[in-house]
This record gives C-alpha cells, structure tokens and sequence, in this order.
C-alpha cells in the first residue's frame, strides 16, 4: 500500500504570499492616510457653497442642500480690502522667495565649498539657530524694525526673512553633493568663485531650488503672525489676516470665512501640483528624507 505524502508549499510561495499581504495592507493604509488628510479640505471647499447657517448646522450635510456660488463674490464686497490683501501677500510672499533663493544659496555655498576659519562653528551655531522659538526674540526684533521705521511697511517682513536657517542648510546640503570637477574645470577656464556659483552650480541646482521655492512659497504666503505684529492697517493686511476680518462679536459669517480659505489655498495647491515631480527630486537630491 503507497505511503501518502504530505506535500509542502515551497518556501518562494509562502514568501510571495506575505509580500502581497504586505502590499495590500500598505496601499490600504496610503488609502485611510489620504483620505483622513483630504477629507478636510474637500469639506471646506464644500462649505463655501453653504449658507453660513448650514455650515454650522448640526448634524452636518455633507453637500450644500442648494449652492451658493456667489459667495466668492461676497467675499471682495464684504471687505473692500480683500483683493488688495490678496495682492499683498503674492507680492511680499514672491520677493521673499527670490531672497531666500539668491541669499541661501549664496551663504551655503560659502559654508559647502569655501575654506574659513570658524567655518564649522558658524554652521553650527547656524543649525541651532533653528531651534529658538519665535517668540524668544519677538521683542528684540520688533523693537529694531520700529527704531529702523519698518512698522507698518513690507521691509519689516523683507527684512527678517530674507534668508533662512533652514534654507541655507538645505542647499548646502545640495552643493556638498555637486562633483568639484564640474567647478575646478570653471576656476582653470578663468571664473572667480561668484562666477562659478552664478553660472555653473546654480544652473545644477535647480531641483534643490525649486524645493526651497515651494517650502519658502507656502511659508511666507500661509504667514500670519507676523502680519498680525508689525501691519497696523487694513490695506497692509494679507489674505490671512483679512479672513479675520469675516468674525464677528457675536456671529461668525463661516460661509465667507470657507470660499476666503479656499481662495488662499489655492495658489498653494496650484504650486505644488505644477512643481511636485520638481520638489520630490529636489529633496531627494539634498539627502534629507
């Protein structure tokens, strides 16, 4: 009589099988996280078609029983200085980032590829920069911009901001990366170290670039502290802080309050649709993960 024989799964398909186990669960979980993280701006973008009332409403509705699409004209009608709050965010969030382009790059070349006394201290006291909060050193700054005669005007902003700890370590990071061939080659053809900065690293850089663009776009524009200190009148406002303008003592108009969000999110999402496959590569480039 023939032995019967217990037949075994190959050790590659028990290991196929919990890789695709594996791959499952991880998409199920990029499924929750994106949907957790989306739900909340898709329910914005949907309370600014809401009256005021349903927006508040409890239990909430999930679409507006009937659309109002006026709502992003109320917005420039209920404060006549929206539009010019608008244009005052795009305009000083625009020239901090060209700052923060030119003088982060500048400062982190100098700490990745010049030689100077001190040179790994000043990084270092550089990096722990980075970890003072804000308001140890709201005083001291605002009593300098106010005795520079900045209150009230775009240089107080300019000033402080146009360059970033965290900028410059992220393009120093870059420029360790770029094979000195490509600049010693520069300095024999006759260039000065400005030279090869401007016309063969930068050009190099341009993922890293436009990933410190983005991070600095959505810093500078989203910024509202520091709005709230130094701007003293409406017309100096940005879009933040004009939002501010649609709460009330006693009731809040929510349905202006959403379609001003989605307003100012957009540039934003615009940005980063248009610039992600760029922003990824540039942070990869950098090392930081």
């Amino acid at each position: 009589m023939a032995q019967a024989t217990l037949v075994r799964p190959a050790a590659s398909d028990t290991t196929e099988r919990v890789e695709r186990l594996q791959t499952t669960f991880r998409y199920i979980m990029y499924v929750v996280v994106t949907v957790f993280l989306f739900t909340p701006f898709l329910m914005t973008v949907l309370s600014s078609f809401k009256t005021s009332a349903e927006v508040i409403a409890y239990p909430p509705t999930i679409l507006p029983s009937e659309w109002h699409p006026e709502n992003y004209v109320q917005v420039f009608i209920a404060n006549p200085n929206f539009f010019r709050q608008v244009f005052n965010g795009l305009v000083v969030t625009l020239l901090l980032v060209g700052l923060n382009l030119f003088f982060c790059s500048l400062v982190a070349y100098a700490f990745a590829r010049l030689e100077f006394p001190g040179r790994n201290v000043l990084f270092a006291i550089m990096l722990g920069t980075m970890v003072i909060p804000s308001w140890v050193t709201l005083v001291p700054k605002y009593v300098l911009i106010q005795n520079l005669g900045l209150i009230n005007t775009f240089g107080a902003l300019l000033v402080q901001s146009y360059i970033t700890p965290f900028g410059i370590f992220l393009m120093a990071q870059f420029f360790r990366s770029v094979p000195r061939e490509l600049e010693e080659a520069a300095i024999v053809d006759g260039l000065g170290w400005f030279g090869v900065f401007w016309k063969i690293v930068l050009p190099v850089a341009r993922p890293a670039l436009l990933a410190l663009g983005i991070l600095a776009f959505k810093d500078h524009w989203n910024s509202y502290f520091d709005w709230l200190i130094y701007m003293q009148t409406p017309e100096m406002f940005n879009i933040q802080l004009g939002l501010a303008a649609f709460r009330g003592v006693y009731q809040n108009q929510w349905d202006l309050i959403m379609a001003g969000s989605v307003i100012a999110i957009l540039p934003i999402l615009i940005l980063y649709v248009l610039g992600q496959r760029y922003f990824v590569r540039g942070v990869a480039t950098t090392g930081l993960k």
